[in-house]
């Protein structure tokens, strides 16, 4: 099957986006480095991001990068995906809004902790994604004021969402003026999945920038640091509680049982379940 990319433009830049992908794709695909909000209309359940997004049919995943989900809808191995996405220009959002902020929006308290979510699409985000769908069929009927009211349509059912959802977060956070330190938003995503590229970005760093400042702020390597605090944390869940295993990876941010416990290994030389059992034992 042929690769197929549509594309629908609004004020000279990129609002909709229809993939159908094949694997391997033997092509570098580009999407704007803006947030993007993707519906999968089918896919094979694959990983989308080498993080667990996967590409199941139904779901939508928010990103706050483009960028990030291009290289690795790029480098995906095997597999189709069938996708509609919605790119979140700021600029655009500044403009169809009068530079007002919209209904529903409340100002952020905390850096965010996540910047990609998934989850599987309600009733009217489906609807809405369904109307995106007929325009691509119809686009010498579409104008500014149209594709307009359809991007406020989705801003302001996703800000309706539940307050403190990830998708009412990340949202809300296009709309932010307000600056948390970076110390602040390395403290908030302590226990999240590491990821340099992405915590560079919250910073608003490069990545080798990122790298320096955490340095010189906390002496010692980002990866070293996170780590450390990881582990700490895991050693005082396993010493106060009856959490499983797993239950105790995931909160502390590991990707999977088996690396938490090879680095829990390699740092106290005894598996989690050997710690709890020592300790239970003093």
């Amino acid at each position: 099957m042929d690769n197929n990319l549509k594309q629908i433009s609004l004020y000279g830049a990129p609002l909709f986006t229809w993939y159908e992908l094949q694997a391997p794709i033997n092509q570098r695909l580009v999407l704007p480095s803006e947030s993007c909000f993707a519906y999968i209309l089918d896919g094979e359940e694959q990983d989308l991001t080498k993080t667990g997004f996967l590409a199941k049919k139904g779901t939508v995943i928010l990103s706050l990068c483009g960028k990030t989900v291009s290289r690795t809808l790029s480098k995906m191995d095997t597999g189709y995906l069938n996708a509609i996405v919605v790119h979140f220009n700021r600029n655009i959002l500044k403009k169809i809004f009068d530079n007002e902020k919209p209904k529903f929006w409340k100002e952020l308290e905390h850096p965010l902790k996540k910047d990609t979510f998934q989850e599987a699409a309600s009733v009217l985000v489906q609807s809405y994604f369904l109307s995106i769908s007929t325009f691509f069929n119809h686009k010498n009927a579409l104008n500014e004021d149209i594709l307009s009211i359809k991007l406020k349509e989705i801003i302001l059912l996703l800000l309706q969402t539940e307050e403190s959802s990830n998708l009412n977060t990340i949202i809300r956070s296009l709309f932010s003026e307000k600056t948390f330190s970076f110390k602040e938003v390395i403290e908030a995503n302590l226990y999240e999945p590491l990821d340099l590229h992405r915590l560079a970005a919250m910073t608003n760093n490069s990545l080798a920038s990122f790298k320096r400042k955490f340095n010189n702020i906390y002496n010692n390597s980002p990866a070293r640091y996170i780590r450390h605090k990881k582990l700490d944390r895991a050693k005082n869940i396993l010493a106060s509680s009856q959490n499983s295993i797993s239950e105790i990876c995931y909160e502390c941010g590991f990707s999977t049982p088996s690396s938490f416990s090879r680095i829990f290994k390699a740092e106290y030389n005894m598996s989690p379940s050997a710690y709890r059992l020592s300790f239970n034992a003093q």
